[in-house]
């Protein structure tokens, strides 16, 4: 029995957040492979803002066997959507050194307090492993330096700012915030970033 079409959105989870089309779910074109077994044996319809990663996301699928066409950039004006405001809190911090354990075990802690939240999106936790000499226009023998204190950027996901806000009165939150500064060689510095891609 041929399971029922997917409409698939290839673009990053946070642009999908942002607005995509209705019923459509998202699987972000570098994670096609995952979920091949998903995808066979239904016909998938797989999209993006410009084209560009959706015929990426195409060519992957073909090769693993997956029936695979593009909604073009054109036709998805006419299309329904669908939703979510969504901001960025970065905090940039670097602890202490020896002490880095038990910074992340409070800073997952503070992450795990705020997952039940109205308005809460999730978080990702950064470590800096090491220096990009290309990148950073070094020399190349720069590129193995290691990073002392240890740095860290943790980012958290919120549909605004209110919501991100009250975060911060949870008891449990400030708990284990408070208790985040003597693992710190810098106290956390925070920025609110609009997703664009």
């Amino acid at each position: 029995m041929e399971q029922e079409d997917l409409i698939v959105d290839v673009r990053t989870r946070e642009e999908f957040l942002k607005e995509h089309v209705k019923g459509a779910i998202n699987i972000p074109l570098y994670d096609v492979s995952f979920y091949t077994g998903i995808l066979r044996g239904r016909k998938i319809r797989a999209y993006c803002n410009t084209g560009h990663r959706a015929a990426l996301a195409l060519e992957k699928m073909k090769a693993l066997g997956v029936d695979a066409a593009m909604i073009e950039p054109k036709d998805l004006d006419k299309m329904e959507k669908e939703r979510v405001n969504i901001l960025c809190a970065v905090n940039f911090v670097s602890a202490r050194p020896g002490g880095e354990e038990k910074f992340l075990q409070e800073m997952i802690g503070i992450c795990r307090a705020t997952e039940g939240m109205d308005g809460y999106l999730g978080s990702k936790v950064l470590e800096v492993s090491g220096v990009s000499a290309a990148g950073s226009f070094l020399s190349e023998s720069c590129g193995d330096l290691e990073i002392i204190p240890c740095k860290y950027i943790i980012l958290t996901y919120w549909t605004s700012k209110e919501a991100h806000e009250k975060s911060h009165q949870i008891p449990e939150f400030l708990d284990r915030y408070a208790a985040i500064p003597a693992h710190l060689t810098q106290v956390p510095y925070e920025e609110f970033y609009e997703i664009l891609k």
